[in-house]
């Protein structure tokens, strides 16, 4: 009743079958959905979304190592789709820049040309993040430059989320160039309402040696929409610079 042989062809039509509509019926990483996508690296084995379907269950899972076996697969079936969701992975999941930048670094050669957005996130911004976080301040500005270019070219900021400004800005703060720090948190606080920009306009305000009531009106702002739920926040890990409530109270009490 069964066919147990199929021609190339046929193999990867079914495979690609096997993986459609995954979520719409299983779990991720239910052992139903397991079955599916063996059955579909089995049929084709140079089809690179099973290996990585594997491997995004396992990340929100913690099982890290399984995570990096899958990815690693993926990659290397085809590095133009997965690449930069590894790197996603090595920024966001586990903080280690070098190789998010080098996996950035390597899908933007195989792109030339082109800005790339894995996981729906500019490439250019992620590398910013990356050279932030390890304290290289001059490069993650040069690729928060890039990235505001190209997402400005509209001449709309309206798109851009806080994250962006307040990362940006960060960096002028860690150097202590807290003017050009203060330009960038205005300019996301004048299209954002988010605790976290205003929570950083106050540090800068204080670091300006501004008058203690305006930066207590900044930090009350902040607790407001912190309560609000207007802050930068992620599933799975916390975000960079994610801004709590006894920051906000230390702050407040410094003053």
């Amino acid at each position: 009743m069964y066919k147990t042989e199929f021609t190339e062809t046929e193999s990867k039509k079914y495979a690609k079958q096997f993986m459609k509509g995954l979520h719409g019926v299983y779990y991720q990483g239910s052992p139903e959905e397991h079955f599916q996508i063996q059955e579909a690296s089995i049929l084709d084995t140079t089809f690179s979304d099973p290996h990585r379907e594997m491997g995004a269950s396992r990340v929100k899972r913690g099982i890290n190592t399984e995570t990096m076996k899958k990815y690693k697969k993926a990659v290397s079936l085809d590095p133009e789709s997965w690449q930069g969701y590894r790197g996603y992975l090595y920024l966001y999941f586990y903080r280690d820049y070098d190789n998010a930048i080098k996996d950035f670094n390597e899908l933007d050669t195989l792109t030339p040309n082109f800005v790339d957005y894995p996981q729906s996130e500019n490439i250019d911004f992620m590398r910013g993040i990356s050279y932030m976080m390890k304290k290289e301040y001059p490069k993650a500005q040069d690729y928060f430059k890039k990235f505001f270019a190209h997402e400005t070219k509209s001449g709309d900021l309206n798109y851009i989320e806080s994250r962006a400004f307040m990362y940006y800005g960060i960096t002028y703060y860690e150097t202590g160039e807290f003017n050009k720090a203060m330009e960038k948190f205005e300019l996301g606080i004048k299209y954002n309402n988010n605790a976290d920009l205003m929570y950083w306009k106050a540090k800068t305000l204080k670091a300006l040696d501004h008058n203690p009531l305006e930066i207590k009106n900044a930090l009350e702002t902040s607790k407001e929409l912190l309560a609000q739920g207007y802050n930068s926040r992620r599933p799975y890990v916390e975000e960079f610079y994610q801004t709590y409530i006894e920051d906000i109270d230390d702050l407040l009490k410094s003053i």
